[in-house]
């Protein structure tokens, strides 16, 4: 909803700012057919999202897998402490 604002000075000399009412309702300039493609698009968008952070992770997890290989190879665990 759009509202404007008025400036306007008070008796304190303080400045205070009033809300004026909105001129008419919002109506919307489109078919409402239309606000539930919109919601189905971004439906799609989401799961596309959600596909590829499961594969950003999934590869993340991979590469931590390797590095830890590499770092075990490279620096051995010290022998178990009799």
């Amino acid at each position: 909803m759009m509202t404007e604002s008025s400036f306007r000075t008070g008796p304190s000399s303080q400045p205070s700012f009033t809300e004026l009412p909105s001129q008419a309702p919002h109506v919307p300039d489109h078919a409402p057919w239309m606000d539930l493609s919109a919601q189905i698009s971004f439906l799609g968008l989401f799961e596309h999202l959600v596909q590829r952070i499961e594969r950003l992770e999934s590869r993340q997890e991979s590469q931590h897998e390797e590095m830890m290989a590499y770092l075990y190879s490279v620096f051995p665990p010290p022998p178990p402490q009799p």
